[in-house]
């Protein structure tokens, strides 16, 4: 692994003041030691001499760390561009500003529904609460932050991301990223909301293809028909690793999914960043844990589809879960 590393998704506490049903962390019951704001730079700095160009900090909810002024200065210091990953419900105006000030470059707030009943069946918050994420939202927008909306995909909410889409578009927000509800960690427990990637599909070609021009539209979907994409894009830590997943108690691991089958590749508290990504061996031995542990009990995939890896799915390809497509990409 001799390659560039250019992004770190950082979680930095699994401390969260919200219980999502599907989060993959179990973010706000599982605890976690959280490394100190020296262990973070020190992993910063490891990385910027691997190429390293953007943090994504996240959780858990990365607001409840009393010193994330501290761990933003570090990595503006350094030259990173950094998003702020974050449920949106801890964040005011002043705190927004002091953001701008240290450089913070972009907000990704999560939002699952246009209004109170739809977001609360997934978020299960009060009222209060949603309206202070949405003005958080149109807050970002007008500070100048790039503010991108995350929205989990579930049965529950599919009917309402288009408006959720014309909210943003309406707000200023520059993206829109669709994350398909892939059953794992807390998930593993609610997998019957999981959407059907046929319907998925369906949704975005026929209500979302219309947004293309107006918004960025990035999406997930774990099964495409064959022929349509130009390159297979299997698993990402196979195929072309780009970044590494490190927890707030130092285990590294090749993206979120994996670290829900709590085997990481190895702990920045033993071995430093550098060392992990440029060992080969360790990288061989762990492709060899997910292809007899994980793929060979899910048909090859690192979820549990279940009832999508049928015949019905036989004219589809199965992609990673974790690849991002804008809406084009998806078209027919």
């Amino acid at each position: 692994m001799y390659k560039k590393l250019p992004k770190l998704d950082l979680n930095i506490t699994n401390r969260c003041n919200f219980r999502c049903v599907h989060c993959a962390f179990d973010s706000g019951i599982t605890k976690m030691d959280e490394l100190s704001v020296p262990e973070l730079k020190k992993i910063l700095e490891d990385t910027r001499e691997l190429g390293g160009e953007r943090i994504d900090i996240t959780g858990g909810e990365p607001l409840l760390r009393e010193d994330l002024e501290d761990i933003l200065r570090v990595g503006k210091s350094l030259g990173y561009r950094i998003e702020l990953v974050t449920n949106g419900s801890l964040l005011t105006t002043q705190k927004l500003q002091r953001f701008k000030e240290l450089g913070l470059d972009a907000l990704a707030i999560s939002l699952d529904g246009s209004n109170f009943n739809e977001y609360a069946r997934i978020r299960n918050v009060d009222y209060t609460t949603y309206k202070r994420v949405i003005k958080t939202i149109m807050d970002a927008c007008n500070l100048g932050f790039y503010t991108k909306i995350n929205t989990v995909v579930f049965k529950s909410n599919l009917e309402n991301i288009p408006s959720i889409t014309q909210f943003c578009i309406a707000t200023g927000v520059k993206e829109h990223g669709l994350y398909y509800f892939s059953p794992v960690g807390r998930g593993n427990s609610a997998r019957e909301y999981s959407v059907e990637p046929s319907t998925l599909l369906k949704c975005i070609r026929e209500k979302l293809m219309m947004f293309d021009s107006r918004i960025k539209l990035s999406i997930e979907v774990p099964f495409i028909e064959k022929g349509l994409l130009k390159k297979e894009c299997g698993c990402i830590m196979k195929d072309d690793p780009y970044h590494l997943q490190i927890l707030p108690d130092g285990k590294v691991y090749p993206c979120a999914i994996l670290a829900s089958y709590k085997k990481p590749l190895a702990n920045v508290h033993d071995v430093s960043v550098k060392d992990i990504w440029c060992n080969t061996k360790l990288w061989d031995d762990y492709s060899a844990f997910v292809e007899a542990e994980v793929f060979q009990k899910y048909c090859g995939a690192c979820v549990d589809y279940h009832a999508f890896a049928t015949k019905k799915y036989q004219d589809y390809t199965m992609i990673c879960p974790l690849r991002k497509f804008n809406v084009g990409e998806l078209n027919v």
